[in-house]
């Protein structure tokens, strides 16, 4: 690969509330790839082309050496400086089929942290669980507190109206199906978890491996890894 004389972006800063915020993009990330090809371009030029995003597309980072890929929808709100392809480890071993397969299906993941806990995975995209079963939906993301006060709701509307239980239960089947997303990260953050990383993959398993690639002891309900080891003094 002939990247020797090719300049690639390295975050220097980050606008508060932009987007590059919101997606948890750190300084000194380095921009690689938009859709698997190659960022050799000045940031000017690379912020005009995201202005004229339709429709969203595969942003590759490289992290602490460790590349991933997460999911943009326009101008990212950094600055950026040039750097030297010579600056990247290993550059030259990449393979981009391997980092980015456009013909896979993928899905943003965000990893929610919490000290002396398992982490969190979610998957953005919504469920159609949540809009058929609510009550089942909440079993399954354990949201034992909206479980309680939802079946308090449905047994005073079941008591007063039959009729009534049915329109509550078609409400509250399209509010938890709309937000669920929502729900669920106010859920975490109520229940002091952090929002540490978000990436996308096309896998909850591959997923699940680049989290461990950033924190070796990371571990997950319903693991697909490995229980990590944890170094005792």
């Amino acid at each position: 690969m002939e990247n020797e004389d090719k300049k690639f972006l390295k975050i220097k800063s980050i606008r508060t509330s932009s987007r590059a915020y919101q997606m948890l993009l750190k300084e000194n990330d380095i921009i690689l790839c938009l859709d698997g090809e190659f960022v050799n371009v000045t940031y000017e030029v690379f912020s005009k082309e995201l202005n004229e995003i339709i429709d969203k597309k595969i942003l590759t980072i490289v992290r602490n050496e460790i590349l991933f890929n997460t999911f943009i929808e326009g101008p990212l709100g950094v600055v950026c400086e040039e750097i030297s392809s010579k600056e990247i480890s290993n550059l030259e071993n990449f393979d981009l089929k391997k980092i980015l397969d456009l013909n896979n299906f993928y899905q943003q993941f965000e990893v929610y942290k919490r000290p002396q806990s398992v982490s969190v995975l979610l998957n953005t995209i919504p469920t159609i669980l949540a809009s058929l079963a609510p009550p089942l939906w909440m079993v399954q993301n354990k949201l034992w507190v909206f479980l309680g006060i939802s079946l308090v709701f449905y047994t005073v509307l079941l008591v007063v109206s039959p009729w009534l239980f049915f329109i509550g239960w078609i409400l509250k089947s399209w509010y938890v199906g709309s937000c669920q997303i929502d729900i669920l990260r106010y859920f975490y953050t109520f229940n002091n978890y952090r929002f540490w990383i978000s990436f996308c993959e096309d896998s909850e398993k591959k997923a699940q491996l680049l989290a461990r690639k950033f924190d070796n002891k990371v571990d997950f309900d319903y693991s697909y890894l490995e229980p990590a080891i944890i170094e005792v003094d």
